[in-house]
């Protein structure tokens, strides 16, 4: 019994031996590039996921679109996202990347839909327009 656990013990071992990394691919991206395309990638997903039957309708395929933007194709980005999620380290600093973008993203619509929803109530609220058209008046 001990001579087949230490039997399987060894396979096991020496299986886990001749794991090797992705290799580099040759038309490596970089950090910058691949985390531009990562964050529009996850933009173009939570798009999908919001309006999917108007992506149908009008036939567009976002990896397409990506691919096309970033002059690139489905394999070599695929080596690429292999090769840094072979690295957890590199792979965890790309994605506090993208995760930093697409902060700064949703804080440019937070504020661009505060600044309609400011204009809205003003238009709808008599008091703030004659205070304005005063303040117009003023200068």
């Amino acid at each position: 019994m001990r001579k087949s656990i230490l039997f399987i013990l060894l396979i096991v071992l020496s299986a886990c031996d001749s794991i090797t990394s992705t290799p580099k691919p040759d038309e490596f991206y970089g950090d910058e590039k691949m985390a531009d395309i990562l964050t529009d990638l996850y933009l173009m997903e939570s798009a999908m996921t919001t309006s999917r039957g108007q992506f149908t309708e009008l036939q567009v395929f976002p990896d397409s679109l990506i691919y096309s933007k970033y002059d690139t194709d489905s394999l070599t980005f695929a080596d690429n996202l292999y090769y840094y999620s072979d690295r957890v380290e590199e792979y965890n600093l790309l994605m506090d990347k993208v995760l930093v973008r697409l902060d700064v993203l949703k804080d440019s619509v937070t504020v661009r839909q505060q600044r309609q929803l400011d204009k809205d109530n003003s238009l709808n609220n008599p008091a703030l327009q004659n205070a304005a058209s005063q303040n117009a008046e003023q200068e």
